[in-house]
């Protein structure tokens, strides 16, 4: 599905292509002070986009928590490139990057606790598209967020680091 796709590093000259992305995705990046930070760490974090022919048309960023995690801190894929298997290259291309390294892979975001408008593109979906590269919701942290949204921690046990 994510044919002629290929995932590279992460570079400053990126951060334009993932700011239009971020922005075809208005429900998942409504918030203007997550849309700051998200353009602030794509310009100063480690991360990888996919690139379809020149152009970006998805990106994670992540960061290492003590010796054993990497957190994906933020991740996208454009609106009208959704559902063709990006997003899932751009997480096991991290995952095997980091495997020999790292124990656990992280990723916070919506908890189902959280009501959702009738919307076909929500945070459903995006916790069942964690859930089918390996992540398990294991914590839902009381107002790490805000009073309005429920944070989920999902964690991925990495398979080349198990006991």
């Amino acid at each position: 599905m994510s044919a002629g796709v290929a995932v590279r590093s992460l570079t400053p000259e990126d951060a334009a292509a993932c700011d239009a992305i971020v922005a075809s995705l208005p429900y998942h990046f409504g918030d203007e002070d997550g849309r700051a930070m998200c353009a602030h760490v794509v310009r100063e974090s480690a991360g990888l986009v996919a690139d379809a022919g020149g152009e970006v048309v998805g990106f994670l960023t992540w960061r290492r928590w003590y010796g054993s995690s990497v957190e994906v801190s933020w991740m996208a894929v454009h609106a009208t490139r959704r559902r063709q298997g990006i997003g899932g290259r751009l997480i096991e291309e991290l995952a095997g990057s980091v495997a020999s390294e790292a124990r656990f892979l992280v990723v916070t975001t919506l908890s189902e606790a959280t009501p959702e408008p009738d919307e076909p593109d929500s945070y459903a979906g995006t916790r069942a598209f964690y859930g089918s590269h390996g992540f398990e919701p294991v914590w839902e942290p009381a107002g790490w967020w805000n009073d309005r949204n429920q944070a989920v921690l999902m964690v991925r046990v990495l398979d080349s680091m198990r006991a």
